[in-house]
């Protein structure tokens, strides 16, 4: 069993590579950063790609798509 974060370029492209994925699948999507603004309307940007993270068997092909997160979003509770 293994934890993953996925970046795919987008929503069609991690609807692919998923397909038949026995394993727990958690969509984030789009991830936003702030990059301005103020705390009452605060100005953000969308980070490049299609997030979602995976939990289950290892998949080799999967692997292709991991990135290493520092501080990630969202985790398995």
């Amino acid at each position: 069993m293994t934890d993953l974060h996925l970046k795919f370029t987008d929503e069609a492209q991690a609807t692919e590579a998923l397909d038949g994925y026995e394993g727990s699948i958690d969509t984030i999507g789009i991830i936003y950063k702030r990059t301005g603004g103020t705390d009452e309307e605060p100005e953000m940007t969308a980070l490049p790609g299609w997030h979602v993270n995976v939990r289950g068997p290892e998949s080799e092909a999967l692997k292709a798509f991991a990135v290493n997160v520092a501080t990630p979003m969202r985790v398995w509770a």
